[in-house]
């Protein structure tokens, strides 16, 4: 039985965006400490002819937003590139995962198996929208999201896998627990240990 396709979309973009927003917050507080200026690591590449690592989350931004308006059938999300701190970008990367989050579930199913046309390149390509989405959509957007992370630990940024994948605390919206008398997010089921029982600590 296949995974709705609603369920993932949201799940797997909404996982990694509020961890990108996290890790950018992390990249901000590491230049400021060190009085480093943000176009220095906004702009940071490993070789010339590659995007930035600024670039890299707006592609990342604009390809999950993009699949969520054409699985849909909504009017793209404006963002328009012009970003140049890490606030303005983790205002995106929230915009974003915001819109995908809102996206009508009933219209995403119906264009399961829709073939639509998608432009790739000079080209337009028929996909059906769970290819579109498994085989286009979401190889992209975690190429661009894993090219930020790792531009951002080349320019060091203390940062793990775990920052990668887990949502930072007070960043997921849905699902709140007590722990220690306090109010937070809870974490993803396979994020949490035994003894943690949801709680980041």
């Amino acid at each position: 039985m296949s995974v709705a396709l609603p369920e993932v979309l949201k799940t797997t973009t909404g996982q990694i965006l509020l961890a990108m927003a996290g890790v950018l917050r992390k990249a901000a507080a590491h230049a400021a400490e060190r009085n480093i200026p943000e176009e220095n690591i906004l702009g940071a590449r490993l070789a010339p002819d590659m995007f930035n690592m600024a670039r890299q989350v707006q592609i990342a931004t604009d390809m999950a937003a993009r699949g969520a308006a054409r699985l849909s059938g909504s009017e793209f999300l404006s963002l328009p590139d012009t970003e140049t701190t890490f606030e303005q970008l983790i205002e995106r990367v929230m915009k974003a995962h915001a819109f995908i989050q809102a996206a009508s579930n009933e219209a995403i199913e119906a264009n399961d198996q829709q073939v639509m046309q998608i432009p790739v390149g000079p080209e337009t390509r028929d996909m059906t929208g769970r290819a579109y989405l498994l085989n286009f959509v979401l190889p992209n957007f975690y190429f661009h999201a894993t090219t930020a992370y790792a531009l951002l630990r080349h320019n060091g940024v203390s940062l793990s896998k775990r920052d990668f994948l887990v949502p930072a605390w007070g960043t997921r919206p849905v699902g709140t627990v007590t722990c220690a008398g306090r109010l937070g997010p809870r974490r993803p089921a396979w994020a949490r240990s035994p003894a943690s029982a949801g709680c980041r600590r």
